[in-house]
């Protein structure tokens, strides 16, 4: 019995560090999950990965639904966004799928009402 919990117990830490380490690769394949798109602007610099000509800019941003519910995301660029610009993110949980910049007038009024106070 002792063996038992033992294993159950290592077996739901394993379980739990894979799942936090890779979050985003888990939640592309949750199908409890929905796509949904978040609206963001970029207020934060990029946080920059790799070397050389292998260089991605990453940013991790707050952003809001169409139904105004908030929403942390990330995404990444080869080349760095303008700040104040703004973004439409496809998500999936954790997991980006797409992004695009987006013009001020494609926003939802409510969403950009949010995203002006934050």
């Amino acid at each position: 019995m002792k063996k038992t919990v033992i294993f159950i117990l290592t077996a739901l830490i394993v379980c739990s560090a894979l799942y936090l380490t890779f979050k985003r690769e888990f939640d592309q394949f949750n199908p409890f999950y929905e796509e949904q798109y978040v609206y963001a602007v970029i207020n934060e610099p990029a946080k920059k990965e790799g070397k050389n000509e292998w260089i991605r800019y990453r940013y991790k941003l707050t952003g809001y639904t169409g139904k105004g519910e908030k929403k942390k995301i990330t995404f990444s660029s080869s080349k760095e966004q303008k700040s104040e610009g703004y973004v439409r993110v496809l998500a999936k949980g954790s997991y980006t799928k797409e992004w695009i910049l987006i013009e001020e007038k494609v926003i939802p009024g409510n969403v950009l009402n949010q995203l002006r106070s934050h």
